[in-house]
């Protein structure tokens, strides 16, 4: 995977990177597929972009960004690079059919002198050898980041236990040791049982088991999990979801993940690129499922303690507990935990930035900030309204209209309400009350 560049979307920065898969260019923004270019058949043109792959309402300007970064870092420079990959491939297929042809010659005088040994010998010889297994060290591969399997993903079982239960892993030495998180480009450095090269997914990132078993370079033996890209979620460039940042400075923040992996069923393992480059990872044990108000397939993710986030669990709460029980409320805590967020979003679908995980527990009584109180100091800068009611009044009329609020109405629209109906109150009492 080659970096071009990088393209401002909604806020966010995404990461403009192209790869060749054959004889196709694909182009990716974050983790999404958004185009291809075949020198073949489409001579002069830079890229196709692929249909949907980016919000209607962007199109025009992002497309043209994009073309414009493909364009000075340049289609020739990438064919320029894996030409000359290509032809190093070449000369070392040279070389080492050259080394080959000598072993050959070498192999036949051997052979001549084990012609004696039996068949059944020679048969058993070759089982023994190939049984060798294959062994991928942490030497072979660049780990991007790691996670203790003894890491609890729910409050019920730890991820070595979540991934042991699919049927991911197995053994005291996968089970007792980490997930590795790797560039997806990165497998084809892993070889399987047979010696063949391992092939990455379009996804951005895969993962890893890292053992407590050491290889013969003296590092730790690493097995390719072939978690399945969960598609529904983590290619979308535009597509974000709420996350439980869950450091000592606990906090909620809408995020999109790079890649999303999934373990079983609904159960995902999030993974993205946190404030300053490094990898952050995150689980989540269910989705919506698309209730009133709430899109489906979304899910909540809680961060899992790295080397970037020590000790997340630590002196846990009810509140932020509560969203990672497995059994409790199922699919609608996730559902509920959407729908209490949207109280705390406005109509752009932003966040408030105090959000903490109270604010995600699917409890509106648990609301770690009063918005009743903020929405009443707004509105009495209002003169018509100062002029007719005391704050006190105002207050009683925004908490009244807040227990009868939907779940999804944003905050600025609620706002909006109140001032429209409070302001039409105001102009009712107009000559009968003044100061």
């Amino acid at each position: 995977m080659k970096l071009l560049g990088k393209i401002e979307i909604q806020g966010k920065m995404k990461e403009l990177a192209v790869r060749k898969e054959g004889d196709i260019y694909k182009y990716f923004l974050d983790d999404a597929v958004i185009g291809a270019y075949d020198p073949d058949v489409m001579g002069d043109d830079l890229i196709v972009f692929r249909e949907n792959s980016i919000e209607n309402a962007l199109s025009g300007q992002i497309r043209d960004e994009i073309t414009q970064i493909i364009e000075k870092t340049g289609k020739e420079e990438i064919i320029k690079t894996e030409e000359r990959k290509n032809e190093q491939e070449n000369v070392y297929d040279r070389q080492m059919g050259y080394e080959k042809g000598i072993g050959q010659e070498e192999e036949k005088k051997k052979g001549e002198k084990t012609l004696s040994k039996n068949s059944k010998e020679l048969e058993k010889e070759k089982e023994e050898k190939d049984a060798i297994p294959r062994e991928n060290t942490t030497g072979d591969i660049n780990i991007k980041q790691e996670v203790d399997m003894d890491t609890m993903a729910t409050d019920f079982d730890s991820l070595g236990e979540k991934l042991e239960k699919a049927g991911k892993i197995k053994g005291a030495d996968e089970k007792n040791g980490k997930l590795g998180i790797v560039e997806s480009d990165d497998l084809k450095n892993l070889r399987d049982e047979n010696g063949k090269r391992l092939q990455g997914q379009s996804s951005r990132y895969e993962a890893v088991v890292i053992t407590n078993k050491t290889g013969k370079d003296g590092k730790p033996i690493v097995r390719a999990l072939n978690l399945e890209n969960d598609t529904q979620e983590g290619t979308n460039p535009t597509e974000r979801n709420y996350q439980i940042d869950q450091n000592k400075n606990k906090h909620a923040e809408k995020g999109d993940v790079l890649t999303r992996l999934r373990i079983q069923g609904e159960e995902t393992i999030g993974i993205e690129k946190g404030q300053y480059g490094e990898v952050e990872v995150y689980h989540s044990h269910d989705k919506t499922i698309g209730g009133k108000g709430v899109e489906g397939n979304k899910s909540l993710d809680r961060q899992l303690e790295t080397s970037n986030a020590k000790n997340p669990v630590e002196g846990m709460d009810e509140e932020t507990q509560k969203l990672a029980q497995e059994y409790q409320d199922g699919y609608r805590s996730v559902e509920a935990s959407y729908q209490e967020a949207n109280a705390h979003e406005d109509s752009r679908d932003e966040p408030c930035e105090e959000m903490e995980p109270e604010d995600l527990d699917g409890n509106f009584h648990t609301g770690n900030h009063n918005h009743v109180d903020e929405i009443t100091t707004e509105l009495m800068k209002n003169e018509e309204i100062a002029d007719k009611f005391t704050q006190r009044e105002v207050r009683d009329m925004v908490e009244k209209g807040w227990k009868n609020k939907k779940n999804d109405e944003s905050l600025e629209d609620f706002q909006k309400r109140m001032e429209e109906d409070i302001e039409q109150d105001a102009e009712n009492m107009r000559g009968e009350r003044g100061r």
